[in-house]
């Protein structure tokens, strides 16, 4: 594990922010839904991402959820890539931040077949202090709320379909 000096993160965070603050509102691939969700149309990744692929950040719940992600084989049974997450606006940057904490799900086209990845991660930042074992816990409930609501068919849940519902209205899908 390493982590960044702030003054990296902070230029890494301008060079990602400020070419956007050039972008007219009409191509503005971000729209703040409700106070707890953000959609985002997301192209600008031609390895895993499509015309149909949006993000649901649901800022509340600590989850980006990534509909229609396009993995090449033998990765390709994927439909929906989740990574649990804390969510902040920042004054300063005047935007919203995602910090990732680590843990990643991915369920396929049934919405009830899923995968967790990425649990080593999360112990190699335990190990490395750059999480406490509050944090741990926290995210790990995070993880088993999330999978109960797989298992429970309770997927996608309710305010993904308020994004996909919000993607209609912007245009975005059919």
């Amino acid at each position: 594990c390493r982590c960044n000096d702030p003054e990296v993160v902070e230029a890494h965070l301008h060079r990602k922010i400020d070419p956007f603050r050039q972008t007219p509102q009409e191509k503005w691939r971000w729209f703040q839904a409700s106070p707890n969700l953000i959609v985002e149309k997301w192209e600008d990744s031609p390895d895993s991402a499509g015309p149909d692929t949006h993000i649901y950040y649901l800022l509340d719940k600590g989850l980006a959820v990534i509909e229609n992600v396009h993995f090449p084989p033998p990765d390709d049974n994927w439909k929906w890539y989740i990574h649990i997450a804390d969510f902040e606006y920042s004054e300063k940057l005047g935007a919203w931040l995602m910090k990732d904490l680590f843990v990643d799900l991915c369920i396929e086209p049934d919405n009830h077949t899923y995968q967790i990845f990425d649990l080593p991660d999360l112990a190699c930042a335990l190990d490395a202090g750059l999480i406490s074992h509050q944090d741990s816990r926290r995210i790990l409930e995070r993880v088993d709320w999330l999978v109960k609501q797989i298992v429970h068919r309770k997927f996608p849940l309710e305010e993904i379909e308020h994004g996909r519902e919000a993607c209609r209205i912007l245009g975005w899908r059919a």
